[in-house]
């Protein structure tokens, strides 16, 4: 690692040690219990002020934009505690969406979904799972399908256990463009307000 990394590792552990498993051993390691998403926010806060919030997303929208070999030994120590990933707003599925959208996301999408993301003002939810017979992890298994409409895509599916759903500003959905379902897929990520799913939660 590099010495700015080493640093940022040694600043993380400091950061969790002094401000998040004190809270965390409070709460018995329930985040509810602790104050849900207003500890969110206010660890968030805290994070920023110590300089170890979003260590990889982009510079341009308030993360630190560590590469993947700097970034894995700050996502260790933030993971000494449960907390500790929210606290650092790289807790899944927000790290891996928010990892996606900056690879693919262009002009208007970065600004409405991305930078909310990456600046801790919005969580996201993942919707790859479907009721049977549909698509568990296998994407060929698809049932929602994505057609175009104009400017836009239309989607059409149900999907269940819904990684992130509550609270959730927006979705990224896996949906396919072609094929039937148990052929090849032709799968396709697509980003879309929580408005505009016509999704529903259910506690479990």
């Amino acid at each position: 690692m590099t010495s700015r990394a080493d640093d940022l590792v040694a600043r993380t552990r400091a950061f969790i040690d002094a401000h998040v498993i004190p809270v965390e051993d409070e709460s018995d390691g329930d985040v509810a219990a602790a104050g849900g998403e207003q500890l969110r926010l206010q660890l968030q806060q805290r994070a920023r002020a110590e300089g170890v919030f979003a260590p990889h997303a982009p510079r341009e929208f308030g993360g630190l934009g560590l590469g993947m070999e700097q970034r894995a030994p700050v996502f260790e120590a933030a993971g000494r505690s449960l907390f500790g990933p929210m606290a650092l707003n790289i807790n899944a599925p927000d790290e891996g969406n928010l990892h996606l959208l900056d690879r693919v996301a262009a002009g208007a999408q970065r600004e409405r979904y991305l930078a909310p993301l990456a600046r801790g003002e919005q969580r996201s939810a993942f919707a790859m799972t479907e009721p049977p017979p549909g698509a568990g992890s296998d994407p060929n298994a698809l049932r929602t399908l994505a057609r175009r409409d104009g400017d836009g895509w239309v989607i059409n599916g149900r999907k269940k256990f819904i990684t992130g759903a509550d609270g959730a500003g927006f979705f990224i959905v896996m949906a396919r463009t072609s094929g039937e379902p148990d052929s090849p897929a032709a799968p396709r990520c697509s980003s879309c307000r929580r408005d505009a799913t016509g999704s529903a939660s259910r506690g479990m």
